[in-house]
């Protein structure tokens, strides 16, 4: 503590002055975050150090600056990274490389994996679906015009219904074999996490393209499946 006492304060000044213009000069919000944050803790100790006693009031605004913008930062983390996700769910999250980790975890909240011990319909033609999927692995057939195929796994289902809105019939019938592992997404609920975020929605959008393009290249009949 002496040490500390023995420092000029205007060093801390200095210091916190110019983690703050840094922070103000870079174009990335987790850099401007951190050095914020190293800003507001030399600017307490300046304010711990200036006088002959500490300015608590400046000291307890600070910290609370200091607090406000950790949340921030613990956010854009939690945004941009990984962190704290299962393996599972990192094995999930890398199907949907328009997103981030963060537009991933809000997805999901309206979704859920399932897995099937025996055949079943996800979509039936000319019948509106509830849900949208997405097939991890195993079996998928489509039928439609009275032509049967086998198509690959790693595909939505229900994805042209879904883009065209909440009324939308499905062009074709699709089932699973035994199996099989998916995810399933509450269309209603999905709508709503959707409206609440455009750069979500243009992220989902764009990984609904990259599906449909990659079927095109399959020579599918057809790029609609449902």
């Amino acid at each position: 503590m002496s040490s500390l006492l023995a420092i000029d304060p205007a060093l801390f000044a200095r210091a916190a002055l110019v983690f703050y213009v840094a922070g103000l000069l870079v174009r990335d919000g987790l850099w401007l975050r951190i050095l914020l944050l190293f800003g507001t803790a030399f600017y307490i100790l300046y304010y711990f150090t200036v006088g002959d006693t500490p300015l608590w009031d400046a000291i307890f605004a600070s910290l609370m600056i200091g607090a406000a913008n950790l949340v921030t930062l613990i956010r854009i983390l939690v945004e941009r990274t990984t962190l704290g996700m299962t393996a599972e769910r990192k094995a999930l999250f890398a199907h949907f490389p328009t997103m981030t980790p963060g537009q991933f975890r809000k997805v999901m909240r309206a979704g859920q994996v399932r897995s099937v011990d025996q055949p079943e319909q996800l979509v039936s033609q000319g019948a509106v679906p509830t849900s949208l999927y997405y097939v991890l692995e195993g079996p998928v057939f489509l039928e439609r015009d009275n032509q049967r195929i086998k198509m690959q796994s790693n595909v939505f289902i229900g994805e042209i219904s879904f883009i065209q809105g909440k009324a939308s019939e499905a062009t074709a019938t699709v089932d699973l074999g035994e199996g099989a592992r998916f995810i399933e997404w509450d269309r209603k609920r999905l709508y709503k996490i959707l409206e609440r975020s455009q750069p979500l929605s243009n992220a989902l959008t764009a990984l609904f393209n990259r599906d449909m393009s990659s079927k095109l290249t399959q020579s599918f009949p057809s790029p609609d499946r449902g």
